[in-house]
């Protein structure tokens, strides 16, 4: 699936969390964030939950960022 890069950084950003602690966090590999963080790498739904999981992202926010057909 698509990921909004943009909404997805200011949810780190209000965190404080680096690519490297949220890998940690998440207990998803620090290449994969940074691959999806780059579009490189489509995100499957395990990685999702993952990073909604680590950053206690709510659901709303979780479905714009994960799951809306319109990426920034």
């Amino acid at each position: 699936m698509k990921v909004n890069i943009k909404l997805l950084e200011e949810e780190m950003d209000k965190k404080h969390v680096s690519v490297s602690e949220l890998a940690r966090m998440s207990n998803v590999d620090k290449s994969t964030i940074s691959r999806l963080l780059n579009e490189q790498r489509a995100c499957s739904i395990a990685t999702a939950q993952a990073i909604v999981q680590a950053l206690e992202i709510p659901s709303k926010k979780a479905g714009l960022i994960f799951f809306s057909t319109e990426v920034a």
